[in-house]
This record gives C-alpha cells, sequence and structure tokens, in this order.
C-alpha cells in the first residue's frame, strides 16, 4: 500500500469547527461552498470515538475534491481498543476516508491523567496503546498518523519523538514505519515565520528545556526542519509531515494575531507552500504534504473563536476575504484563458470554427429528455456546442457522437471524418451512454 499523503499539488488546508456537532446538513450548505471559495485542498475533522462523522459530510467534501483528515482525539491512559473503533474505521475507510490522527499532544501532562503521567515510561506506554489502534487504521487501508506533539511540551517532543521511532523499530512495527504519517504543530511561539531555520545541524549547542541566548529551537513553524532529521537519523527516510495549527502563535486564549498581521502571516505561508519563492531557503520542503491553518470557524462565545477565519459565515476575517478574492481572479483568468485558447483553434483552423460538437440524435416525435438529462456532466467539463444537425458537426474539430448506428449510421461518422474532424462515438444501452458520458 502507498503512502497516501505523498506530492498533493495544494498543500493549503484548515481546521474545521473544534467540536463535533457541525456536521449537518445546514452546516454543509453554510460551510462547503466557503472552503471552496478558500481553494483549500485538505480539512481537519475532530470525531468522536463512539459515533463517526456522518457519511453525507464526509461524501460532500471528497466531491469537492477536499480530502478530509479525521482527528479522534482519544485519553491517555484509557483509550478504547482496536474492537471499539473498529466499526467507525470501517465505515470511514469505506467512505472514502484515508487519513486518521489518533490521539494529541502524548507528551504533555494535560493529555493524561495525573496519576498516570507520574508513572514511569511515558513513551512506552503511549506505544501500547498507540500502536493497536494504529495498525486498525493500516488494516482498513488508510494512513495512520502520529499525533503532533505539543512543541516542548511537558516531556521534550525532539526526545519523545525520538524515543518512540526507536521503539517503534525494536517492536519490529516495520509495516506501521512504512506507512505512517506524522503531524506537528507548527505554532510560531510568537517567533518570526523563519525561526529554528536550519534545523539542529545549525543551532548546536540546544539542549532539552535549554535554549542557549542568541539560539533558536524547534517551537516555531520551521518546527518540521527538526523533526525531519531526528526521523531520517533513524528511520533512514523521511515520513510525510502534516502540519496543524498554522497561522496562531499558540492553541491558548491569546494565540491568535491581529487581521493585518495575520493576513500577511497567512500570506507568506502560502507563499512558500506554493514555491512561489523556489530557490531561497525557506521554501517549505515537498515531504511536508499538508498545511493546515487554525481554524475554519469556531461556536460563538467558545475559547477557539479568536482564532476563527469567519465570524459567521458572513463575517470573514482579513486573511479569508484575500484568499477568497484571490480564488475569483484565478478563475476568471481560467475561464479567459479557456476563451482564448478555443478563439486560437479556431483562428488555425478555419474549415472548423466549432472547437466541440457533441451530436445528439432527433426523432421523429421530438427531441429525448433522456438524453439532455445524461449529457449534463459531459457539458459542464467540456462545454462542446450541443446540436442535431450532421452538417453543423462537420464545422467542428472534434465530434462525440451519442448514438449506436441505428441512430447515425456508420456512413456519418466515415463523412465526418473525411471533412477534417476528430470523431468519437459514446453507444450502447441508456445506462452504458449515461455512466460513459459521466466518466468522461
Amino acid at each position: 500500500m502507498e503512502n497516501q499523503l505523498l506530492s498533493p499539488t495544494n498543500r493549503f488546508g484548515l481546521h474545521y469547527f473544534n467540536d463535533t456537532v457541525h456536521y449537518t446538513n445546514r452546516d454543509l450548505v453554510d460551510w462547503l461552498p466557503l472552503m471552496k471559495a478558500l481553494d483549500i485542498a485538505t480539512v481537519i475533522l475532530k470525531s468522536d470515538a463512539t459515533r463517526a462523522i456522518p457519511e453525507q459530510f464526509i461524501s460532500a467534501l471528497i466531491g469537492a475534491e477536499i480530502t478530509p483528515i479525521i482527528h479522534i482525539s482519544l485519553p491517555l491512559p484509557d483509550a478504547p481498543s482496536p474492537a471499539d473503533l473498529k466499526a467507525i474505521l470501517e465505515a470511514y475507510a469505506r467512505w472514502g476516508v484515508r487519513n486518521v490522527i489518533l490521539f494529541d499532544k502524548p507528551n504533555s501532562a494535560n493529555s493524561w491523567t495525573s496519576s498516570s503521567w507520574a508513572q514511569q515510561g511515558v513513551v512506552e506506554r503511549f506505544l501500547d496503546k498507540y500502536i493497536p489502534l494504529a495498525n486498525a487504521v493500516l488494516q482498513t487501508g488508510m494512513t495512520p498518523i502520529f499525533p503532533a506533539l505539543e512543541p516542548g511540551g511537558s516531556y521534550w517532543d525532539l526526545v519523545f519523538l525520538k524515543t518512540a521511532l526507536q521503539s517503534l523499530k525494536r517492536r519490529k512495527q516495520q509495516a506501521l514505519l512504512d506507512h505512517m504519517a506524522l503531524a506537528a504543530y507548527a505554532f510560531t511561539g510568537g517567533h518570526p515565520l523563519d525561526w529554528g531555520s536550519g534545523g539542529p545541524s545549525k543551532w548546536t549547542q540546544n539542549l532539552p528545556y535549554f535554549t542557549p541566548e542568541n539560539s533558536q529551537d524547534q517551537r516555531g513553524f520551521r518546527i518540521f526542519e527538526w523533526y525531519n532529521p531526528l526521523i531520517q537519523s533513524i528511520l533512514q527516510k523521511s515520513l510525510p509531515i502534516v502540519l496543524l495549527g498554522a497561522g496562531i502563535s499558540h492553541d491558548q486564549t491569546g494565540g491568535s494575531y491581529p487581521d493585518e498581521a495575520h493576513q500577511r502571516l497567512v500570506s507568506e505561508i502560502l507563499r512558500e507552500l506554493r514555491h512561489a519563492d523556489a530557490g531561497t531557503r525557506n521554501t517549505i520542503p515537498e515531504f511536508v504534504t499538508s498545511c493546515n491553518f487554525y481554524r475554519l470557524a469556531a461556536a460563538s462565545g467558545s475559547p477557539d473563536e479568536e482564532f476563527a477565519w469567519f465570524y459567521g459565515k458572513e463575517q470573514p476575517r482579513l486573511a479569508a476575504a484575500t484568499l477568497m478574492k484571490e480564488t475569483e481572479k484565478k478563475a476568471a483568468a481560467k475561464d479567459t484563458e479557456t476563451i482564448e485558447e478555443s478563439l486560437a483553434d479556431e483562428e488555425a483552423d478555419p474549415a472548423h470554427p466549432i472547437h466541440h460538437y457533441l451530436l445528439l440524435p432527433s426523432y421523429e416525435w421530438g427531441i429525448s429528455d433522456w438524453h439532455l438529462d445524461a449529457i449534463k456532466p459531459f457539458v459542464k467539463k467540456y462545454q462542446p456546442t450541443v446540436g442535431f444537425s450532421v452538417d453543423e458537426a462537420r464545422l467542428a474539430s472534434k465530434v462525440t457522437i451519442v448514438g449506436g448506428e441505428q441512430s447515425f449510421p456508420k456512413s456519418v461518422s466515415e463523412m465526418l471524418t473525411e471533412s477534417g474532424s476528430s470523431v468519437e462515438r459514446i453507444s450502447g444501452d441508456g445506462t452504458t451512454i449515461a455512466t460513459l458520458l459521466a466518466e468522461r
């Protein structure tokens, strides 16, 4: 099984609401258009361990070409067993989910009961819980994502990660190491975006909980530059890294930025994600497969409200409004490019001024409503000229004939070919024609 997080073309994502109640059809109507308007590729969805996010919500996201990443934040040390999660994991896999994060900040004392945190061997005890569940995710065909650690944290994150990876190797969890990914919190920590750039090979004097004066550490946006060399030193390869919590200083009260500072921060991160400054030292490497900003929206009055990109669906913050305008401009530019290409085709071939003609059959009793319904996906995708005239079709560079030889004899396709048109035919019974048109 290939890792399902590698080499995305768009690495921009967002965290959805920090609860499990905003998964209704009304929420889809309110928020899916805004997610599409922002042109995000991934969305982090919080899930209960006892109840799955509704299938229609997952399916709508996937249908909009937005990849859901499910985050199931489980309690420690009393996490459920693989048998407890089996039905939910199988449902997610069946609905098209491909990536699941299990647990959250296991290196933080706040993620454990106080009595359990005080015991020895916290990393090994965490892995005792994590490994069976991660393998259960793997068995469904999904990618298990190792949970993001608290940067620094109650148990220094670099030491926790190193110990965990070494233990996974020692425990011979090769299948897991071959297919897992890693999440990381990309909080700025109040530092500039390039804080810690260069990683441990540049900042060599650091120790856990001790960063010398005039030195820098991993507790900033470029945390991936510290995690990746550690991973490579143990596994002799990189793991895909999913960044969480981008665009904020930290995820506690007071961790947000004022609107203009937030907009500048988001723009700079996106510029690096899109390789607009390719060749500079700060371009984000490809092993960072997704960068998810914190967060799309939050319930009114909740602690996360200060981080929301939208104060209600009609009130975008500056960063969101700016991005939506950029998306509109790109869409308009794409439309213009399509028109220009069409005009260029017409100028290049005056004998065929029509670029693409969809030729439908007509009958003595009239035109089939069924055909008009069946061609809708094809027309939306390719925007051909639609008609019923063979003479008109001869003026097209490309002709798609809908119907068998009983509707259009072989002589018609031969005549169109002789006139210089490229011809394809879609035929069969009604179900076959509809399926072929939708799949084109």
